[in-house]
């Protein structure tokens, strides 16, 4: 398994977002304008953004839409489909009349600019509650909203680990039950001093948001507190993220160099932080490499790759799920061949789409009735890791800002802008930061903000 395989499943930095997201829209190099983009009645236009992740990737992914869309045409004969590649997807999507893009992507046309997906699904017998509950959400963006998506992969954040620490320490491997209390116990029982050196046994960049969003989710409820930021000392929010803070304090988990952001997960037990391989809490970027994210292939020829999910807090449990990595299909509420572009769409979520799909893509598949089939249970899913990967895909939320922008029109752009305040603050500057009160003092530069964003009273970043 791959280095790109194995971010398709862990949490990936903010700033890697960003880069994506905020580059210029543009099709093909040049603007699609509705006359180019006519097609005959019997055809739909599929729009899809390019591939420009690696020499070759593009090639790979025309073959793989190709395979899909022969596979649809032959389960849905007279109907045709003609594929328009974009370097970003254009915010004006006149005459197109289906999408694939991520739960990123998704909330530029969020706002009145998406058919409700829900219906689709019954095109094949499908309905919402055939859905990872994740997934669902990610594709809804709110409780209880409409589909404006139909999922087929899911994505969300899993803590990776390799046996030979836990043998080394003569720790106990935690079941798949454990919850915040068994997680820093496990913590500490991997982190101690030899021959005078301190060292390390997590991985965890608390830079990230998905992190400390977890802790204010799983021990306060939210990371909102009344549909604001809130960080304080005192309320259930700073009590949380005082509890992950004491985590550095205490070395029990680690995150060197918080300026780079090039990180493969969120929380990882940490093959390079062990005794005689790396024994400083301070570790060089060489080092830090050899994070078992970045030495999937290795750990899976050994066999002593596990997946855990992320733990519980009193019976609750939740989950983070990766808004980047979560695709599906999407219909433009302008498009005049809505019913075949539905059935389009939800052609993904049947098991020759599922089967296509998440080989190209990678992830969990969306559609909960293939998690018994052997097709996508390969690499860092072998065998029980399957059944560990599963576990929380039905609580995952959205590692985003969305929460806090419901209601909002304009919620593709307030989402980056306070995205990119969070990195500014918390990738940048963070680093300077020395202890809990400094810590929080960085959050609250960035609550302030995020606040005027929710109220409409700063600027926020704009796809032209």
């Amino acid at each position: 398994m791959s280095e790109k395989s194995i971010r398709k499943i862990l949490t990936v930095a903010a700033a890697t977002l960003l880069a994506s997201v905020l580059l210029s829209a543009s099709g093909c190099g040049k603007t699609a304008k509705e006359d180019d983009l006519k097609v005959p009645s019997d055809t739909i236009l599929l729009a899809v953004k390019k591939d420009q992740s690696s020499a070759g990737s593009q090639a790979e992914l025309e073959r793989f839409i190709d395979a899909y869309t022969a596979a649809f045409t032959a389960r849905e004969p007279g109907v045709k489909v003609s594929v328009r590649y974009y370097t970003e997807l254009p915010k004006e999507t006149a005459g197109i009349d289906c999408m694939l893009l991520g739960a990123d992507d998704m909330l530029l046309y969020y706002n009145e600019g998406l058919c409700d997906a829900d219906g689709f699904l019954e095109n094949y017998g499908l309905s919402r509650s055939d859905l990872a509950g994740g997934a669902a959400r990610a594709a809804s963006v709110f409780e209880d909203a409409p589909l404006k998506m139909v999922p087929f992969n899911y994505d969300h954040a899993v803590l990776i680990a390799d046996t030979e620490l836990f043998s080394e320490a003569e720790a106990a491997l935690p079941d798949t039950d454990w919850d915040v209390d068994n997680f820093e116990a496990v913590c500490e029982s991997l982190t101690g001093r030899r021959e005078g050196t301190a060292y390390s046994g997590v991985y965890m960049p608390y830079y990230m948001n998905y992190v400390w969003q977890y802790y204010c989710n799983i021990l306060a409820g939210s990371y909102l507190e009344n549909g604001r930021f809130n960080f304080t000392k005192d309320n259930a929010q700073g009590i949380a993220l005082d509890r992950m803070y004491s985590m550095y304090t205490h070395n029990l988990a680690y995150s060197p160099m918080l300026s780079t952001v090039d990180r493969v997960c969120a929380m990882s037990f940490t093959y390079a932080s062990q005794p005689r391989r790396n024994n400083f809490s301070f570790e060089i970027e060489k080092l830090t490499s050899l994070n078992p994210g970045k030495r999937v292939d290795e750990l899976l020829e050994k066999g002593t790759l596990v997946l855990l999910p992320l733990p519980s807090s009193g019976g609750k449990r939740t989950g983070i799920a990766n808004t980047d990595f979560i695709k599906g299909f999407a219909v433009p509420a302008g498009s005049k061949k809505q019913d075949i572009a539905g059935r389009f769409a939800a052609f993904s979520l049947t098991e020759e789409g599922q089967k296509l799909l998440v080989s190209h893509y990678g992830g969990i598949p969306a559609n909960r009735n293939m998690w018994d089939m052997d097709f996508w249970r390969t690499g860092v899913f072998s065998g029980e890791n399957a059944i560990r990967a599963l576990i929380g895909a039905d609580e995952g939320v959205r590692d985003d800002f969305t929460a806090a922008l419901k209601g909002d029109p304009d919620i593709y752009n307030k989402n980056i802008r306070m995205r990119s305040v969070y990195s500014a603050i918390m990738v940048r500057e963070l680093n300077s930061a020395k202890g809990f009160d400094n810590y929080m003092r960085k959050l609250l530069m960035f609550q302030i903000d995020a606040n005027k964003v929710i109220d409409g009273l700063v600027s926020v970043y704009s796809r032209k």
